[in-house]
């Protein structure tokens, strides 16, 4: 039996050396077209493989229930390098092979993935057994290395709280002239020229975005504030940027290191210098009505809900939160919008450049809904069915293939009967939510707006997952897509819009081969007369 056993083990060595040689011709291949991004976090994977090899020969014994674990394993890499080659065929083979839930090796760390109902589980599971916030603002973004602890508590919880009141669909109406406002400013600010080219659309987008979610979320009085404006949009970019150092580095060093790397400092001094006056003076407003027995009369927007929330601490004491903390908890809300907004109005450009069919269909549309100098409202998007149609399949295309990370806070039972230790980050396979496996619909050619069937872009569904499930969908969708939809709307009625390269653009790229990424293809805006 001794002999089978050293036998079993010589041959899964052996199929994982053969892999090896098998993907050495594509991983050439994809080095070739890497960005520097993308191999930062070739190299991380590496790294922190190897840094936790000698964990691999000290795993402890589980009395638990655990899901299969997948083998074929390669040394050093786990499956990090079959996602990095074949991420579809890989996530699909396992899940055909082991089911909606199961175990790899991935950037050294030990992950369970999870599809179908046991990633409806765990996304609409409490915070107290499946967090978000651990498993991804504090071990992958480690926002906990910029805010204090009550920061971080306002940054999540206190904002989605609020965010769900001053947010929800039947106030987006009172948002619209600001939405517009903005809109107008950040075309005089990148798009005064008549003819304009875009090199860097990530940046672009950020900002475009950042113009229009100021107003809205923080007031009309910061609509013209480019110092807000501009470290809205930046400090999602300076917070990102650190992720593959923090991957690369073991966490025992990550403090040593935090002097010499990208700082987003000078962002919360930027937020403590322009909020923290407009908190005092709200609050000043607040209690003259107050003292008067009148409305204050301030727009109920996300800073004022923030302004007005009474916390109470552990000995029952309640009050309000301090300017200083709700100006620094804005960043965490400058993430959240500017990001998943930025990213999928870009990926929403680029499939309309790719695929001149849908342009035509979307053109179209416009013209018949809102035509000429016809205002762009919430009341004509919503009569434009093509639109809510391709917005719903763009968010479907845009899903991470491996996303949402989530960290156990203590072990969690499953459905199933499978489960999963205390600490354990669980990955949720978005792609095969969305579509039933990876390989599904992944051709430029077979996006298909009319899959939709009409269903409401902003609606949850077993099918559609990019906004979350449960008590935790995000409180800003409804937001995010009037945005989007309002933007794109304008920009198509104003601009012709092409690529530099005169060539169809990728629409959804992908970092490591699972994480959606938007393309960095040049743009041409040439203004219409």
């Amino acid at each position: 039996m001794e002999y089978l056993n050293e036998a079993s083990k010589s041959i899964s060595i052996h199929n994982a050396v053969q892999l090896t040689g098998l993907i050495q011709h594509r991983l050439t291949d994809i080095y070739k077209r890497s960005t520097r991004n993308e191999l930062m976090f070739i190299g991380a994977a590496t790294f922190f493989a190897l840094y936790h090899l000698p964990n691999c020969f000290k795993s402890r014994k589980q009395k638990l229930n655990l899901p299969p674990k997948v083998p074929f394993a390669l040394p050093f890499f786990g499956h990090s390098l079959y996602l990095i080659v074949w991420p579809s065929k890989f996530l699909d083979w396992c899940h055909g092979k082991y089911g909606e839930i199961y175990t790899i090796n991935m950037l050294g760390k030990t992950i369970t993935v999870a599809g179908g109902k046991s990633a409806e589980e765990t996304m609409t599971a409490e915070a107290s057994d499946m967090s978000l916030d651990h498993g991804v603002l504090r071990d992958i973004l480690h926002f906990d290395y910029l805010f204090d602890e009550i920061t971080m508590y306002i940054g999540v919880y206190v904002v989605g709280t609020v965010a769900k009141f001053s947010l929800a669909n039947a106030r987006m109406p009172m948002y619209e002239a600001d939405l517009r406002r903005g809109m107008t400013n950040a075309c005089e600010r990148y798009l005064s020229s008549p003819k304009t080219v875009v090199k860097q659309p990530t940046d672009f987008f950020q900002s475009f975005v950042s113009y229009m979610s100021v107003p809205v979320l923080l007031g009309a009085e910061f609509s013209s504030n480019t110092e807000v404006i501009e470290s809205f949009a930046k400090c999602t970019a300076d917070i990102t940027r650190n992720v593959a150092l923090y991957m690369m580095v073991p966490n025992s060093l990550h403090k040593k290191m935090l002097p010499y790397i990208q700082s987003s400092q000078k962002h919360i001094d930027c937020m403590v210098k322009h909020v923290a006056p407009a908190v005092y003076e709200r609050r000043e407003k607040m209690r003259l009505g107050e003292l008067s027995g009148q409305e204050h009369g301030l727009v109920d927007n996300v800073l004022q809900g923030l302004i007005e929330y009474v916390r109470t601490d552990e000995n029952g004491v309640k009050s309000y939160c301090s300017a200083e903390q709700i100006s620094k908890s804005v960043l965490m809300v400058a993430f959240g919008s500017v990001h998943t907004t930025s990213i999928n109005l870009s990926f929403s450009l680029y499939w309309l450049l790719a695929r001149p069919d849908l342009m035509k269909k979307m053109m179209d549309e416009i013209e018949q809904v809102i035509p000429g100098d016809t205002e762009i409202t919430g009341q004509a998007l919503s009569k434009m069915k093509f639109l809510n149609n391709f917005m719903r399949e763009v968010l479907r295309q845009g899903a991470d293939k491996l996303g949402v990370s989530k960290k156990a806070m203590s072990d969690f039972t499953f459905s199933n009967g499978y489960q999963i230790p205390e600490g354990r980050l669980v990955n949720h396979s978005l792609r095969q939510m969305n579509f039933g496996d990876n390989s599904t619909r992944t051709r430029v050619n077979e996006m298909d707006p009319n899959m939709s069937r009409d269903k409401i872009s902003t609606a949850p569904g077993k099918n559609f997952a990019p906004f979350g499930l449960g008590k935790h969908l995000c409180p800003g969708r409804f937001f995010a897509i009037q945005e989007i939809q309002t933007t794109l709307v304008y920009l198509l009625k104003n601009y012709d819009i092409k690529t530099a390269s005169k060539k169809p653009p990728v629409p959804v790229q992908h970092t490591l081969g699972f994480i959606a990424t938007s393309p960095e293809e040049p743009l041409i805006f040439t203004r219409k007369n």
